[in-house]
């Protein structure tokens, strides 16, 4: 058996290389279709814009969401940049989602507006009073230390919290060279998603 020593990232521009113009995803409910090539064009501009925020390598970014088309996008572009994608339970109520903010040092979450009667947003703005009154990027909170910045996943806008179109905007102007030199020097043994067990007794625990 060959061992793929390739990064996340690598081993998803090769496939797009070889065939752009297959399909990737498809999602027929929203008749929305990706071929490899449109599809990595779209993480690469996430990829950087995540780091014109100030994502680096090694940062946990947040995805509280149920399956949008963003996911796989936060999912891949997170990976070529050497950051590690952090999963939430779409059902978790403000202890739990407080709890994980705070155990897993997120830096930045991505979240949607809510799923069947989980209200995401209000959830969000509750223990981070002070969000819709902090300039994006400098968010200080202080029972937050290490969150910095918030995504909205869609096209609405909310205070203090970037959108992901927003995102792929900034990225699409920031250096592509920065970006090829992150992703050549990752590998495959890196961390680049956190997911948290339901353990039968106390809170759960990330798992690499």
């Amino acid at each position: 058996m060959h061992l793929i020593k390739n990064s996340l990232g690598e081993f998803y521009e090769k496939q797009a290389a070889l065939d752009p113009d297959h399909e990737f995803i498809v999602y027929p409910d929203r008749n929305l279709r990706f071929t490899y090539g449109h599809f990595d064009e779209r993480v690469n501009n996430l990829a950087k814009g995540l780091l014109a925020i100030g994502i680096k390598k090694g940062d946990h970014v947040g995805i509280w969401a149920k399956n949008v088309p963003d996911w796989l996008t936060f999912m891949f572009a997170t990976a070529k940049i050497g950051a590690v994608l952090v999963t939430v339970n779409t059902t978790y109520k403000s202890h739990e989602v407080e709890y994980i903010l705070k155990q897993s040092n997120m830096k930045a979450p991505a979240l949607i507006d809510s799923f069947q009667d989980v209200d995401y947003l209000r959830i969000i703005y509750g223990p981070l009073h002070e969000l819709k009154n902090s300039e994006r990027r400098r968010l200080k909170s202080k029972n937050f230390p290490c969150l910095k910045s918030l995504i909205y996943i869609g096209q609405e806008k909310h205070k203090g919290m970037y959108s992901t179109s927003e995102l792929m905007l900034l990225g699409s102007h920031y250096p592509n060279d920065e970006l090829r030199k992150i992703l050549a020097g990752l590998h495959g043994d890196n961390v680049i998603n956190m997911q948290y067990t339901s353990g039968t007794t106390g809170f759960p625990k990330g798992v690499m």
